[in-house]
């Protein structure tokens, strides 16, 4: 895991007793649980799951989801905040 600020940022949450999934198609699984604590999701995550989405890579699986691709990973309402602005503007709920 090259990106820390991406731990930083589930360390955070999680602070807030919230659940985490963690998806990264590059991501060396050993890696990240070995060194950052992380159990990260091996496949992409299933439709209609969660309550938030937040994009902190860009990988080319994430981005040839397109903005209907991502929010179909969350539930009816969820939030979208794409830390990378790799979706189009105005198709998410945030972005920097």
């Amino acid at each position: 895991m090259r990106n820390t600020k991406v731990v930083d940022l589930v360390r955070l949450l999680r602070s807030y007793n919230t659940q985490v999934d963690v998806f990264d198609p590059w991501i060396d699984l050993a890696e990240a649980e070995r060194e950052y604590g992380l159990v990260c999701l091996k496949e992409l995550p299933l439709h209609g799951e969660y309550d938030a989405i937040i994009l902190a890579v860009g990988h080319r699986t994430l981005v040839e989801l397109g903005p209907s691709g991502i929010k179909a990973l969350g539930k009816p309402g969820a939030v979208i905040f794409d830390v990378k602005s790799v979706l189009p503007a105005g198709t998410a709920d945030g972005r920097l």
